[in-house]
């Protein structure tokens, strides 16, 4: 996985770990904004990959709402969480 410095800052200030990262890459669901390319870790997406697994999807849940932005050439650019509910309209 490739991050830019400011990513590496991120993530070390909002304490994600690289693994967490790299299970939103894989698995988290695209959204094309401004270029870049949004993967969060929603409840899908943690479903998606707990399988069935209680305990795993416990412990994922706490990083629910973290997500990442790449490049187009896939370098992770930040790492972040939702400060805020998603509001439906």
């Amino acid at each position: 996985m490739r991050m830019t410095f400011h990513a590496t800052e991120r993530r070390t200030q909002r304490n994600l770990p690289l693994d967490i990262l790299r299970l939103i890459q894989s698995y988290g669901e695209p959204v094309h904004s401004r270029g870049a390319l949004s993967l969060m870790l929603d409840d899908a997406t943690i479903d998606l990959i707990a399988e069935g697994d209680l305990r795993r999807r416990q412990s994922l849940s706490r990083y629910r709402g973290a997500y990442l932005v790449e490049s187009c050439n896939g370098t992770v650019i930040t790492a972040a969480r939702r400060s805020r509910r998603h509001r439906r309209h």
